[in-house]
């Protein structure tokens, strides 16, 4: 049943515009912040035949790493876990929302009435469809990394481990969003639109971001720290840091969103995604599983 349900989630999210749309803006972002930082980089330096610097020394020697592989890897995975994020609560809220609105869910259910089942194939659709995102925009990025590097100058140290450690990032890119994804999923089952998963996503995302804002408070007394990090948000920032850490990166140069200093450690970062995952991914389970699909659908 759940090889069925997944070979049907699959089929619709490649032939969905939604999906492509969606894998175009990311790609298209990506390229165009790497081609912004690397001018930024080529004004420090003149080599664009005037010099102009806007950042500090060590800010523009981050950059020129995050310009070269492996930092590559680490700027590509955090653009993951930022725009992409953004995105991939799109393409979750369609897909479940339109599931209701196009009478598909019904027919589906019909065949293989699991609902547990169903959810499973969805999600995992979905981290599929965002995995292929992620290669493909590593891609991109040493491919635009390349060309910087030609021009600029910039020096390579791949290595074995760095491609060895490559699969480490990618999956715990994929696991920073996905308490988004499922809480999305939740939203969508519970207001049974795309409309509704859209905003559950962004608004909690919103919030989020907001409470991360928070962290900094987390140096005026070490209890504070503590229930501060028990939100999502910092946790996330905690895994987005690793994830830059293990290709040489430090981005608490270029944002203070990211001080290790007030961030949770890496272990319990993982245990705390992981457990808001279940939390919502659960939520979505039990709302889709108690309600009836009825009239149209």
């Amino acid at each position: 049943m759940f090889t069925r349900l997944f070979a049907a989630e699959w089929l619709k999210l490649w032939r969905r515009p939604l999906a492509w749309a969606m894998l175009a803006i990311f790609l298209g972002l990506l390229a165009l912040s790497l081609i912004l930082w690397t001018l930024v980089v080529a004004l420090h330096e003149g080599a664009l035949g005037i010099s102009l610097t806007v950042l500090r020394e060590e800010q523009v020697a981050e950059i020129r790493r995050q310009l070269s592989l492996p930092g590559i890897f680490g700027m590509v995975l955090g653009q993951v876990n930022s725009t992409g994020g953004i995105l991939a609560i799109l393409l979750a809220a369609g897909s479940l929302g339109g599931d209701y609105s196009w009478g598909t869910l019904r027919s589906l259910l019909s065949r293989a009435p699991d609902r547990r089942a169903y959810l499973l194939a969805k999600t995992m659709a979905l981290l599929l469809g965002l995995l292929i995102g992620v290669v493909l925009g590593l891609l991109v990025g040493v491919l635009i990394a390349l060309i910087a590097s030609a021009w600029l100058g910039l020096p390579h140290t791949l290595s074995v481990r760095d491609l060895l450690v490559l699969p480490i990032g990618i999956a715990r890119a994929l696991l920073i969003i996905l308490p988004y994804l499922l809480l999305t999923l939740a939203s969508a089952a519970l207001g049974r639109s795309t409309l509704a998963g859209i905003a559950g996503g962004i608004v909690f995302l919103i919030f989020d971001i907001g409470a991360g804002s928070l962290t900094s408070l987390g140096l005026v007394n070490p209890l504070i720290r503590q229930v501060i990090n028990l939100l999502l948000q910092p946790n996330i920032n905690s895994l987005v840091m690793q994830n830059g850490q293990l290709f040489g990166l430090d981005q608490s140069l270029l944002t203070n969103a990211l001080d290790p200093t007030v961030l949770p450690a890496p272990f319990q970062a993982t245990l705390v995604v992981i457990i808001y995952s279940l939390l919502f991914g659960y939520t979505a389970w039990r709302t889709i599983a108690r309600r009836d699909i009825t009239g149209a659908q």
